[in-house]
């Protein structure tokens, strides 16, 4: 039967062309790749990269997993000082730039990517570049 999810091939043709932008861009950044369930499928910290970018990675792939959208577009309802409508109870989120959810070519949501070691948007950036 063959496997539906992201495969681990999948999952490093998504770093490496991610560690390419963020090389270009002058980055040390940390990849993350989660399937569909939000499990750990693939990780690489380039070297020279910070150490809390790890976690960072992991909650911005989770999050583009769990609401099937880019990271950065949840952001929006994020006004500093008030609270965050729908997103204060569910733990191991980051709602800003770096994550991407991964679909297959039917459209079915088959994991995600998440990306930290720039600013938001430079996190962004890369992870839309590991898509090729």
């Amino acid at each position: 039967m063959p496997y539906r999810g992201i495969g681990i091939d999948h999952a490093h043709r998504l770093i490496e062309q991610g560690r390419d932008a963020a090389d270009r861009m002058g980055l040390r950044a940390v990849f993350a790749v989660l399937d569909a369930g939000a499990n750990m499928v693939a990780f690489v910290r380039m070297d020279g990269a910070w150490l809390a970018s790890h976690d960072l990675a992991v909650a911005k792939a989770r999050t583009a997993v769990m609401f099937q959208s880019p990271s950065e577009a949840l952001s929006t309802p994020v006004q500093p000082g008030q609270p965050l409508p729908h997103f204060d109870h569910i733990s191991d989120l980051l709602l800003m730039g770096g994550g991407m959810p991964v679909f297959d070519e039917a459209g079915v949501l088959i994991g995600g990517i998440g990306v930290s070691g720039g600013t938001p948007d430079q996190d962004a950036e890369v992870a839309r570049a590991a898509f090729g």
